[in-house]
């Protein structure tokens, strides 16, 4: 099994989130990563998944999962794409999925205070 770093936990996405980790941690993305993303969302994996590291690197906005405590990345291609990152119990973080999201759910998450706005738009 290979894992590879695919981003960062940045500094923004910390203070952005109230989240209790340590600036740079690691994004990590393993095999079974990749599989689960393929067998949930096949679609979207094929179409976005070269999109990773770049949403990642620079989403538009994050939300914290209020049930999970996952991390979400938002941004906007052509639409709404969401990769989903877990911090495992022992510090790591993971990219578990990548899936796109209608314009309503994110109004949804933007009404209900989830959605925190990472790079402001020019």
């Amino acid at each position: 099994m290979s894992t590879r770093q695919v981003g960062i936990i940045d500094d923004k996405t910390i203070q952005l989130l109230g989240l209790n980790i340590a600036p740079g941690t690691p994004i990590l993305l393993g095999d079974s990563n990749i599989a689960h993303m393929k067998d949930t969302h096949p679609e979207d994996y094929e179409k976005y998944f070269s999109s990773l590291e770049t949403i990642l690197a620079a989403p538009d906005y994050v939300n914290l999962n209020p049930k999970d405590g996952s991390i979400k990345y938002i941004k906007t291609i052509d639409k709404h794409v969401v990769v989903g990152v877990r911090v495992s119990t022992k510090g790591k973080a993971f990219a578990r999925t990548i899936f796109t999201i209608e314009e309503w759910k994110l109004k949804k998450y933007e009404s209900a205070g989830y959605l925190k706005e990472h790079t402001k738009k020019a």
